[in-house]
């Protein structure tokens, strides 16, 4: 997805976007909806990007947790990329993933080829446009 698709979604879903800041502008400031008279913009908006992040490090964190449990039940027969037989499928291991926001847990999926004798990683086959790993 480049950059205008996920503009053009990130503005589809601008109603939700402006309800869920108020209901956090509402939390964050004990009831009263704004913050207290003299609070420095500076502070305002460090509060505003670190709530940010941290809403953008739990959507991809849910997106790509979701997209691998969906690749691993869609019953699609994935091959070894060197000998292109059947591997068989292994544990997901833990790995933290380095966002633009910060770092979140990602569970790689594992795989393991009798034929060819060789561990691997399914989800390490392209690379995308940006130069990251395309899950």
């Amino acid at each position: 997805m480049g950059k205008e698709l996920a503009a053009r979604k990130a503005r589809e879903v601008g109603a939700e976007i402006r309800q869920f800041a108020e209901q956090l502008r509402w939390k964050v400031y004990h009831g009263q909806g704004y913050p207290d008279w003299g609070t420095f913009f500076s502070e305002i908006e460090e509060l505003g990007v670190q709530i940010g992040d941290a809403v953008c490090r739990e959507f991809v964190q849910q997106a790509v947790r979701e997209q691998a449990q969906a690749d691993q039940q869609c019953g699609q027969e994935h091959r070894c990329p060197t000998c292109n037989g059947p591997f068989d499928s292994r544990e997901p291991e833990a790995h933290p993933l380095l966002t633009r926001r910060g770092e979140i847990g990602w569970q790689e999926p594992q795989a393991y080829c009798p034929k060819c004798r060789k561990a691997f990683f399914p989800s390490v086959q392209e690379f995308g446009d940006s130069g990251g790993r395309q899950l």
